[in-house]
């Protein structure tokens, strides 16, 4: 290298992301998706505004990773929640993370109800493929009877 040379920083940690290690699961997407959301939280320039929802599962430790505020709850209310924060604080940005398991299954009913009433919260659907809890989720909603071939379903955003 040329002692000339000025190195030019490329990457770095999104300031909407702690400076915490994260602890899941290896070849895990959430870490992946956590850094993908606090670079948008910050591309955007939001931090100060953004509340997110996070249930009970893997997608509870958000709280550890986001350098925003995060409130847990129970499986499946993240929507329940979302509007309730929408409706207090109307100036707050407010989403949800939610697995297969808390949206596609036990909140699937939250999730429908709180779009079909127009309610002003991003809902983020995270499914990573986990084979056995995706089967029983999509099973649960019947889109998949009992002789699933592990199809692949997305990583989606909702919009509501």
């Amino acid at each position: 290298m040329n002692s000339g040379t000025v190195l030019k920083k490329i990457f770095q940690r999104p300031e909407s992301l702690k400076k915490e290690p994260f602890r899941y699961c290896p070849g895990c997407g959430h870490s992946l998706i956590h850094r993908l959301i606090a670079e948008c939280i910050d591309a955007l320039g939001i931090r100060e505004h953004v509340i997110g929802i996070a249930p009970i599962g893997c997608a509870v430790f958000a709280y550890d990773y986001f350098n925003f505020d995060v409130i847990e709850c129970s499986h499946g209310r993240p929507p329940a929640v979302a509007t309730a924060m929408k409706r207090l604080m109307p100036d707050k940005i407010i989403f949800t993370y939610q697995g297969d398991g808390d949206l596609a299954a036990i909140g699937t009913t939250e999730t429908i109800h709180a779009a079909n009433r127009g309610e002003k919260f991003t809902t983020i659907f995270v499914s990573l493929l986990t084979p056995w809890f995706s089967k029983v989720a999509l099973m649960k909603i019947g889109l998949f009877g009992a002789a699933w071939d592990g199809a692949i379903i997305p990583v989606t955003a909702i919009s509501c």
